[in-house]
């Protein structure tokens, strides 16, 4: 009596040495197949964009930007490509990867330094129909470093769909700043050096608030106050801080990746600084943003805050 035959013994050998269960090498294969064919026919949904120079400012250029990029592809998930120079901080690329993760919309992320691995590689990111475009067009092409007051208007004008936190955080951040304020209002401070006597003077005329200081150099910034607590010595990472700034019912400080998270929550929020290239000393963002995009007198710096914080919390103000 003879056995099987070698062509149905064989598979059965390799599948044995490699102890590899068929029904998972099918399953396997078959996923590898899928994606293959969606990379291979997606549509334009890779965007790449340029860092120039290295600044403190990329990080919310970078959420700014990916909420812009948001705005024209409703329902649909992209991939993002950055080139950085070389010479980017370790800190700097820390913080910026941890924006990058904060976008739900987001599927996967590339890293570059050189502009012949990005050109190597975009081909990789891009679907078949990018192909037909001409020599030289790879793609959309934005500079973080160019985000103007046009563009921030129009990020204002979408919907928010939240950030990617993770729910832990956020639930810590709720929890933290429910059992500190105590059934008040709370508000979240992250003012530049510059004007230490701000939140002095705002928590002292607006007892009815709670106040919380997120800025990295707390005692410097909120002028040694008793009645603002200071987190700075709390051990937040980016996420932490965030989730705090947006769970707060307000904001009032530095235009960075706090600053541009809570504003595009659409909460009542003061943004100090930021460069947008507009001109005006004072921009209203709709009804509850407000922006000093260069420096301002401390006094009506002072006065305008009072009256923002006033409008919205204050029963009975006026702005």
């Amino acid at each position: 009596m003879t056995g099987p035959p070698w062509w149905l013994t064989l598979p059965l050998r390799v599948l044995l040495r490699l102890r590899f269960f068929p029904f998972s090498l099918l399953y396997a294969s078959l996923l590898a197949a899928l994606r293959a064919r969606r990379l291979w026919w997606k549509g334009d949904y890779v965007r790449v964009g340029e860092v120039t120079s290295p600044t403190a400012a990329v990080p919310r250029n970078a959420m700014l930007w990916l909420a812009h990029v948001a705005t024209g592809l409703p329902g649909r998930q992209f991939d993002v490509c950055l080139q950085l120079p070389r010479d980017t901080p370790d800190a700097g690329l820390h913080d910026l990867f941890s924006t990058l993760l904060t976008s739900p919309r987001l599927r996967s992320i590339g890293l570059y330094w050189d502009e012949s691995s990005l050109s190597d590689d975009l081909p990789l990111w891009q679907g078949r129909r990018e192909e037909r475009q001409p020599k030289g067009q790879p793609g959309s092409r934005h500079d973080l470093g160019s985000l103007g007051f046009q563009q921030l208007r129009g990020v204002l004008q979408a919907n928010d769909e939240g950030l990617a936190l993770p729910v832990a955080v956020s639930r810590d951040a709720q929890t933290l700043l429910k059992r500190h304020a105590r059934g008040a209002s709370a508000v979240c401070l992250n003012l530049p050096a510059g004007v230490p006597s701000l939140a002095r003077t705002v928590a002292t005329a607006l007892p009815n608030l709670r106040f919380f200081d997120l800025a990295l150099s707390g005692s410097d910034s909120t002028g040694g106050a008793a009645d603002i607590l200071s987190l700075s010595d709390f051990g937040l990472n980016l996420h932490e801080r965030m989730a705090l700034a947006r769970a707060a019912d307000a904001y009032v400080g530095t235009f960075d990746v706090l600053g541009c998270s809570v504003l595009l929550s659409g909460r009542p929020t003061v943004l100090l600084g930021g460069d947008s290239g507009a001109q005006p000393d004072r921009i209203s963002l709709g009804h509850n943003a407000l922006c000093f995009p260069g420096p301002a007198p401390p006094a009506a710096l002072t006065e305008a805050v009072l009256q923002f914080l006033r409008h919205h919390f204050v029963p009975g103000a006026h702005p």
